[in-house]
C-alpha cells in the first residue's frame, strides 16, 4: 500500500490540478493570464497599449508579446491588492484562482494557503458557487499531497459539497475516492466504490482505471484488477502508470501463491 501511494502521490496532484481546468479551463487561463497583465501594466508604469490598429508603431498583424510570468513577490503584491478589495467576492475568487493556479503551475506549495483564503471569502459571500467550492477542495487536496494528510478530509468535504450541485460529475467522484484512498488512515473499499461511480458515469475516465487499479490491487480484488488495467491500456497504452500497475498485481499474485 505505501508504494502505491507514493507512485501515485504526484499523479494525483496532477489530477486536483486537471480537475480545476475541467469545470471552466477557459477561466482559469483567463485568470492567469489576466495577472500576467497586471503584473506588466506594473511594470511598465502605465496600462498595457495593445498592439494592432491602436498602435500606429505597431506591425501589421503583429503578434502581442505574452506577458512575463509574475514573480513569487508579485504575486503577494496581488494578493495584497486582493485583501485591500475584501468585500468583494468575486475578485477575491478571481485572484484565488489565480493564485491556486500559479502555485501549482511554479510548484510553490507556500502560495496555496493564500489562495485557500482568499476563495474562502469568495465561498463566504456566495456559498453555492461550484466553482469556488472544488477549487477550495483541489486546494486543500493539493496541500494534503504536498505532506499534510489531514487536508484530505477538508478536500473531501468540499467534494461533498460540489456532488451536492453535479451528483453525476465523474470527475467528482474519482477525486472523491483519492480523498480516501491517499488518506490516513487509508480506506480503499470507499475509494473503490468512488471510482465506480466515476466509471459509471465515463467508462473511460483515464484516472479513475487507473486509481481503481491500484486500490483494487491493494486489497487483494486481482482479477477485477486485471480488467481494469486492460481497460486503461486501451484508453491510453502510453499511460505512464501502466508498468507500475502490472508489477504491483504480479507481485501480488506471486505473494498469493506462497
Amino acid at each position: 500500500m505505501n508504494g502505491q501511494k507514493i507512485l501515485y502521490a504526484a499523479v494525483a496532484l496532477v489530477v486536483g490540478a486537471v480537475a480545476g481546468f475541467v469545470f471552466a479551463d477557459r477561466a482559469n487561463r483567463k485568470e492567469l493570464d489576466a495577472l500576467r497583465s497586471e503584473v506588466a501594466q506594473a511594470r511598465a508604469g502605465k496600462p498595457a497599449i495593445r498592439q494592432g490598429a491602436d498602435d500606429p508603431g505597431a506591425q501589421p498583424n503583429a503578434p502581442a508579446s505574452a506577458p512575463a510570468m509574475p514573480t513569487a513577490q508579485e504575486m503577494r503584491d496581488i494578493i495584497a491588492k486582493a485583501d485591500a478589495r475584501a468585500d468583494d467576492g468575486n475578485y477575491q475568487r478571481e485572484v484565488g484562482q489565480g493564485v491556486y493556479m500559479y502555485s501549482l503551475a511554479q510548484n510553490d506549495p507556500a502560495l496555496m494557503p493564500e489562495a485557500i483564503r482568499l476563495l474562502k471569502r469568495a465561498e463566504k459571500s456566495d456559498p453555492k458557487n461550484f466553482q469556488t467550492v472544488l477549487l477550495l477542495g483541489n486546494a486543500h487536496f493539493a496541500l494534503a499531497q504536498d505532506g499534510d494528510a489531514k487536508l484530505y478530509p477538508e478536500a473531501r468535504s468540499y467534494y461533498l459539497r460540489a456532488l451536492e450541485t453535479k451528483p453525476d460529475d465523474a470527475n467528482l467522484h474519482a477525486l472523491l475516492g483519492m480523498t480516501y484512498y491517499f488518506g490516513s488512515p487509508p480506506d480503499a473499499p470507499r475509494a473503490i466504490a468512488e471510482y465506480r461511480k466515476s466509471l459509471a458515469k465515463n467508462p473511460r475516465h483515464e484516472m479513475a482505471l487507473q486509481n481503481i487499479a491500484a486500490a483494487l490491487v491493494s486489497t487483494g480484488a486481482l482479477e477485477e484488477a486485471q480488467r481494469r488495467l486492460k481497460e486503461l491500456e486501451s484508453v491510453n497504452p502510453q499511460n505512464n502508470a501502466l508498468d507500475n500497475l502490472r508489477a504491483q498485481l504480479a507481485q501480488a499474485r506471486n505473494a498469493g501463491r506462497k
